[in-house]
């Protein structure tokens, strides 16, 4: 059986309905079935299943798929594991797989890695649960008032201030001691030609990947008698770099924060392992630890399957702050939206403190999380003294840098008006400056705020124009780029009605369909005319034509023709989205009116137009 029949056959065993049901209280809607939405927060129900077409669909927040979507958004999982998964659930037995002797042997090999490092976790485990020497490590636990579920849950253990004690059990496990150093668990004397415990005297943190596999450990050094850490000693050590454990490729507690993510919506991002664990154990499960570093593009793209918004949480140090920097920036090139967290002064210094001083302020800390540009703001705000004019120039530098890369025109607009007032300078002037560090400064941003790909737009030039949504916005950028480059009149002519236009432009662009007609009726080429050949009846339409022609050009003039060409593609399949969108909320406020008068003709009328638009 080829993959595609087997991915079929599994389809066609499924039950959509019943799948969903072990996840979701379902209600009976007519011929479909809906519940509240599990990848968003709603009092409403808006997450649609219908049974005909084996499709779910969320009319809150236009998420939708099969079954294998709904497992993969549910579990974080790869098609793969989604099939395997459902393979399983459904009785179809997958094709064997029969990879070359050397693949199925590394195979073989990193899951004696995974099994080397699953049994140290529960040996070590047992130790701090039982064994006298480890009394200073459950009294240390106690101090840090972890209970013993939680304990138990992250298999938090202790490894014993000894040279060979879990070297010797893993090797009485039938561990080789190549697979000990190859797991990251035991390090060679070069000297004596033997191996040795890597952790020792350490409060030992299991790292496990997306699916719950041991790849690695963090381990705290024990406190001595008076309290302090030992001099000399690193603080934590983790598993070194090996097989089956990358420090960039796995989020501590990841496995154990899917649910509570996809339920709330977002991902708090603390520095520490200790960190992570209070916080679950404060009932607060969307929290994961970056383990003291920067995100990396692998950690981003997990957490992106499950959420587009993060929480960042990093120490106020002088790190804490570089790694919340560098995290920001990568994040929103990643597409989401950034809040950062600052813990109040009596809060302690930092998440783990909070908790144990107040989970509700933990909590509060969360909600009240800010803007990352007013994070940046804030900071400023503090350390500027804006009586010295080179200290408030070497501030205003660094954040003009900051506004450059935010992917969204409302947002630069906005925070340009926020810097003219803290620094009492003309707003225009720092639209012209921010202008002309051009949009190569840009990270590609969110990409519900700018096309994918493309360099954001920067702050709209003053002219007969209005502060617009989004999908005003993106019918100015049309119609300016068939202005600014009549190239692309095709690719927007040719597929775009002048219905989906913001209401107000919708008259200026259907002129210029008929103008572009015109031309092609007469025989000429419409590459070889200038827009100026377009010419509108009055003079406050033809200064509204030139606006838009010289935002397009100052958006986009630095891109090529053939970046140029990619974004208006993206831009015309956005203003069919948001058209559809606009039709959807119009038909949802209409259905909801018609259920509150108990029209069931009515919702049944409207139920067929949001499938059309749906499925």
């Amino acid at each position: 059986m080829s993959h595609d029949s087997t991915v079929e056959e599994v389809r066609s065993r499924l039950d959509i309905v019943q799948l969903i049901s072990e996840y979701l209280k379902l209600q009976k809607a007519g011929t479909r079935f809906r519940a509240p939405c599990p990848f968003h927060n709603e009092k409403d129900p808006s997450f649609y299943v219908s049974p005909d077409r084996q499709r779910w669909h969320c009319f809150g927040c236009n998420e939708d798929g099969d079954a294998f979507e709904f497992v993969m958004r549910m579990e974080g999982m790869d098609f793969p594991e989604a099939l395997r998964h459902l393979a399983q659930k459904v009785g179809v037995q997958l094709p064997e797989y029969r990879p070359d002797p050397d693949r199925q042997a590394k195979a073989d090999g990193r899951e004696r890695l995974h099994e080397a490092n699953r049994q140290a976790a529960e040996f070590w485990h047992q130790i701090l649960l039982r064994h006298a020497n480890a009394e200073p490590a459950r009294k240390y636990v106690e101090k840090r008032r972890l209970n013993d579920n939680t304990v138990d849950r992250f298999l938090i253990g202790y490894s014993p201030d000894s040279w060979d004690v879990t070297v010797n059990f893993l090797r009485r496990k039938g561990f080789s001691d190549r697979e000990l150093i190859e797991s990251g668990l035991a390090n060679r004397n070069e000297l004596r030609n033997s191996i040795f415990d890597r952790f020792r005297n350490r409060l030992m943190f299991p790292i496990r990947d997306a699916s719950g596999r041991h790849v690695g450990f963090s381990g705290r050094i024990m406190p001595g008698p008076e309290g302090r850490d030992p001099e000399g000693e690193a603080k934590y050590i983790n598993t070194s770099q090996t097989e089956i454990y990358n420090k960039g490729d796995v989020l501590f507690a990841f496995d154990f924060a899917k649910q509570g993510i996809r339920k709330s919506g977002f991902a708090v991002v603390v520095e520490g392992n200790m960190d992570a664990v209070a916080s679950h154990q404060a009932g607060v499960t969307n929290v994961v630890a970056s383990s003291g570093t920067a995100f990396t593009d692998s950690q981003l793209r997990l957490l992106r399957k499950l959420c587009d918004r993060l929480v960042l949480s990093f120490d106020g140090d002088e790190a804490g702050e570089k790694a919340a920097r560098r995290s920001i920036e990568l994040a929103v090139s990643h597409g989401f939206e950034v809040r950062v967290l600052r813990l109040p002064p009596e809060a302690g210094k930092d998440p783990d403190d909070c908790i144990r001083r107040d989970p509700g302020m933990w909590n509060r800390a969360i909600a009240e999380a800010v803007p990352f540009m007013e994070w940046h703001v804030d900071l400023a705000r503090e350390r500027t003294d804006f009586r010295d004019p080179y200290a408030k120039a070497r501030a205003m530098e660094g954040l003009k840098s900051e506004v450059v890369r935010l992917p969204s025109a409302v947002e630069r607009a906005h925070w340009i008006r926020v810097l003219s007032e803290m620094f009492e300078t003309l707003e225009s002037s720092l639209v012209e400056e921010i202008g002309r560090m051009g949009p190569a400064a840009r990270p590609l941003g969110r990409q519900s705020a700018s096309p994918a790909g493309t360099a954001a737009p920067g702050p709209a030039p003053s002219g007969p124009s209005v502060r617009r949504d989004r999908h005003g916005t993106v019918s100015e950028y049309l119609i300016g780029l068939v202005l600014a480059w009549p190239e692309l009149s095709e690719t927007v002519v040719g597929r775009v009605l002048p219905e989906l236009f913001e209401d107000s432009l919708a008259p200026l662009y259907t002129a210029l369909v008929m103008h572009y007609n015109e031309l092609r009726i007469g025989g000429q080429d419409s590459d070889s005319v200038r827009p100026a050949a377009f010419r509108p009846g009055d003079d406050q339409t033809g200064q509204r034509l030139a606006f838009l022609e010289l935002q397009a050009e100052r958006e986009f003039g630095g891109l090529t023709a053939e970046q140029r060409a990619a974004v208006t593609d993206r831009l015309v399949a956005e203003i069919k989205r948001l058209h559809t969108d606009r039709l959807r909320r119009h038909l949802n406020a209409e259905m909801a009116k018609a259920e509150r008068e108990n029209d069931s003709v009515r919702v049944a009328e409207i139920l067929r137009q949001l499938d059309e638009l749906t499925f």
